[in-house]
């Protein structure tokens, strides 16, 4: 499907309300590096690049995480167990957390088309509780690695191993999907390569020349020195990369990589994602883009990229990182609005009578609300998401209500209502968590 925004498009606001405006099965290639449930608050230190650029992960229930809960609850009910069990063992922070993700994954599955990938960053805090919750939604036959992304760091003297590792989870949407094998070399091999030759003994004091380039070894091909010339030019340089990272560093503070940014990632290891699961052209989408070094690193190896922030402070760094790190202007767009969905083919005005028609048919005459039953024309047609989060005219996001229903709910949405509903002691306590 065609995507329904252009390509350099960096958005600031809500990546839930933002991806729920975009088309289905339009990116190629999905790397999230969402807080990490650290029970800490970040910002940039004051004159450095990022200045200004500040997360909060702390995490507690409010009435907004038990709507998505019921959201969850609908379309995911194995996932909606886990929620349940994750808050008996870890508590309400961790159940709060995952709330937050389980909702947004749900929706950047969507987002995927049939050959896509999806890579998201963690560490010890909540990996094993994200690898259930990518299992809930993607299906634990789509798991392909959990990667290992080992580094140095400064010393510590806790009283436990160094925690020197992050973790990326890599699921495919399908069984068909993009995978670029990349090697690794030495520095060593890394020479002799781009010479383009090397020399060998074998059994008998056999000479052998082995040739990786032809052009560049084309003066010792006829060297009458040699017994024999070996070829492998069409073989793969180096060993093939392994799910343990230890070549990509960890940006130290006084990388010049570094912007300040509280979580910056570097270059290198977005390279090796972006080059692994997607091609030349293909979409990339980084839906917690931070500084936006994926957004910069998919404009380096030729891919197309949108990334979405809480911060403003993203949709700077991106142009200033465009112009000092890729060499070019920017020329893409910064917007703030939810983008209207194309995808869906014939949609009628969301009070039309058919829409009336066939939601009281298929709500049989009862409210989805409260549960009341009521006649067609004392109820009102209504959105589930609503349009300022992402919601469309479609009739999948349409629903009848009846007139207190409607007028209780506002612009909230449809989790929301029920949430009320639910505390105002008017339906069952079914959408509250046990």
């Amino acid at each position: 499907m065609k995507a329904n925004w252009r390509n350099q498009t960096i958005w600031t606001g809500d990546n839930l309300d933002i991806m729920r405006g975009m088309n289905s099965a339009s990116v190629d290639l999905i790397y999230l590096d969402p807080p990490f449930n650290s029970n800490a608050n970040y910002a940039a230190p004051i004159g450095s690049q990022a200045a200004g650029a500040a997360f909060k992960d702390t995490w507690g229930l409010d009435d907004v995480n038990l709507a998505w809960h019921g959201e969850v609850k609908h379309e995911r009910p194995g996932l909606y167990d886990l929620l349940n069990a994750t808050r008996r063992i870890h508590g309400d922070s961790m159940m709060s957390y995952l709330i937050y993700m389980a909702i947004r994954v749900m929706e950047m599955r969507r987002l995927l088309k049939a050959d896509g990938s999806i890579y998201l960053h963690c560490d010890s805090t909540a990996s094993h509780y994200l690898k259930l919750l990518m299992d809930a939604v993607f299906g634990w036959k789509n798991f392909r690695n959990e990667v290992v992304w080992s580094y140095n760091k400064w010393t510590n003297a806790a009283r436990y191993f160094q925690r020197n590792h992050d973790t990326l989870l890599f699921y495919s949407k399908g069984d068909e999907y993009d995978f670029n094998k990349q090697y690794w070399m030495t520095k060593h091999k890394a020479k002799i390569t781009a010479r383009g030759w090397d020399s060998n003994k074998v059994s008998g004091g056999i000479r052998q020349l082995l040739v990786y380039d032809r052009q560049r070894a084309a003066n010792e091909i006829n060297n009458p020195k040699y017994d024999r010339v070996v070829y492998l030019d069409d073989k793969p340089a180096g060993t093939a990369v392994s799910d343990v990272w230890h070549d990509v560093p960890y940006l130290a503070s006084r990388s010049k990589e570094r912007l300040g940014y509280p979580t910056q990632k570097p270059l290198a290891l977005l390279k090796r994602i972006i080059k692994a699961s997607s091609d030349p052209d293909d979409m990339v989408l980084d839906p917690f883009c931070g500084c936006a070094t994926a957004c910069i690193a998919a404009e380096m190896e030729a891919r197309r990229w949108v990334g979405i922030d809480i911060s403003p402070k993203a949709a700077e760094l991106v142009q200033d990182r465009m112009r000092r790190e890729v060499g070019i202007f920017f020329r893409g767009a910064h917007r703030s609005d939810i983008p209207q969905r194309t995808d869906l083919g014939r949609v009628l005005p969301y009070n039309a009578p058919q829409n009336r028609r066939h939601l009281y048919g298929e709500q049989g005459g009862y409210c989805n609300g409260c549960g009341g039953h009521f006649e067609m024309r004392n109820m009102s047609v209504d959105h589930i998401i609503p349009q300022a989060k992402g919601g469309t005219h479609h009739i999948s996001n349409l629903q009848l209500l009846c007139a207190g229903c409607n007028s209780l709910k506002g612009t909230k949405s449809q989790a929301e209502l029920l949430v009320r509903l639910t505390d105002k002691g008017w339906i069952k306590r079914r959408h509250r968590p046990a």
